[in-house]
């Protein structure tokens, strides 16, 4: 029985450390949000594509077509989002649901949970978030310059 306590402790101590491994936040993609001027990088992925993106406020919007085109990025792993010049006050963090072909809605506006959706990192003139949960994640920067939206989907190849 000793021994095979020994060796979960070695496996747990395994598991946890590999959640603990600093993010690379090398930029691998960065751009000027058009309305707020705000400075965005994504970070620690290698694997990256810009997809067209639909947006429907709701499901009856989307049944009538009644969609906008959304910013959109996505990035296998679990990707670092960074924000410049702007506080975690000004960032609002959001689930969408894609019901279809590039098709986003959000219906119920659920919030994900820090450290367990994400880990959110504040520096000094920066906030970045290090997205853990593969879904799609919908940024809104907040500026007095007005407001921007980004969707970024999480894919994780690892989670089927």
């Amino acid at each position: 029985m000793k021994c095979f306590s020994a060796a979960a402790t070695v496996v747990l101590a395994a598991m946890l450390c590999g959640c603990q491994q600093k993010a690379d936040m090398t930029p691998v993609w960065q751009t000027d949000l058009p309305t707020t001027g705000v400075h965005m990088e994504l970070s620690n992925t290698d694997d990256i594509s810009f997809d067209p993106a639909y947006y429907a406020q709701t499901r009856e919007d989307a049944f009538y077509n009644n969609l906008h085109e959304i910013s959109a990025v996505m990035a296998e792993g679990a990707p670092v989002v960074t924000f410049y010049g702007v506080t975690a006050d000004e960032v609002k963090l959001i689930y969408l649901e894609n019901i279809g072909d590039y098709l986003y809605v959000d219906y119920d506006r659920v919030a994900p949970q820090e450290k367990l959706d994400y880990v959110r990192i504040d520096g000094d003139g920066y906030v970045s978030y290090k997205l853990d949960t593969a879904y799609n994640f919908e940024f809104t920067v907040t500026t007095d310059k007005g407001e921007d939206q980004y969707l970024v989907v999480s894919r994780r190849s690892d989670i089927q």
